[in-house]
């Protein structure tokens, strides 16, 4: 199994487990606890201490901007317990893609965030990637991302253009 399929099975497990896509109800869920907190630059962190798990998002951020960023470390809670054991997973951009960890959990909250089903329908109604994004109240980076992961999983998205990203693959 590729590791963008384990990520989408993950995302689906825990939606399906806790019949939400809300990324602070999934923290609460699976035991994560979600701080607030003046982080100047930085958007957000995930630390694993002493048997805790955090999540600490900018309190700075827009509601939506936290959403993603909630999403994004909740990525990191579910794949990379290990590592934050031993660093603090920081984001002061949350597209670094030269980062594994870091392009692993924003394909995890593109799969929390971004229903298949909503993508298809507004690419059918012919939308563009900005206009799913502006639609959908989600950065356009984020949206980009899960439509080449679609691409990847054999969706036909004629109407959308992007480079397919073989980070993954």
């Amino acid at each position: 199994m590729a590791k963008r399929d384990f990520i989408k099975n993950t995302a689906e497990s825990l939606i399906k487990k806790y019949d939400t896509r809300d990324p602070f109800e999934l923290c609460k869920a699976v035991g994560v606890y979600v701080v607030f907190a003046d982080l100047g630059s930085l958007k957000g962190m995930y630390k694993y201490l002493k048997k805790n798990r955090f999540a600490i998002i900018n309190e700075q951020l827009d509601s939506d901007t936290k959403r993603l960023v909630c999403a994004h470390e909740l990525g990191h809670d579910q794949l990379h317990q290990e590592i934050a054991k031993h660093i603090c997973l920081q984001e002061f951009a949350l597209y670094d893609m030269k980062n594994r960890p870091e392009y692993e959990a924003n394909l995890f909250a593109a799969e929390i965030l971004l229903p298949d089903d909503r993508i298809l329908t507004h690419a059918h109604e012919g939308y563009d990637i900005e206009q799913i994004a502006k639609e959908l109240s989600i950065d356009i980076n984020l949206v980009a991302l899960k439509v080449s992961s679609m691409k990847l999983n054999g969706h036909i998205l004629n109407d959308i253009h992007l480079p397919i990203l073989n980070f993954l693959t």
